[in-house]
């Protein structure tokens, strides 16, 4: 059985506003994701 490929078209996409590259933004999404969850963890726990 053969599979066919996707085509995958590479777009000449801007770099964003800050931090210079998308995975620098999505590493900072990510980590302020982390720190929300451990926030609230941590909230919960207080006041429990």
């Amino acid at each position: 059985m053969r599979f066919i490929e996707p085509v995958v078209e590479v777009r000449n996409c801007e770099p964003p506003p800050i931090l210079g590259r998308w995975r620098n933004i999505n590493l900072l999404v990510l980590g302020w994701l982390a720190f929300l969850i451990v926030l609230f963890y941590a909230f919960t726990r207080y006041f429990s």
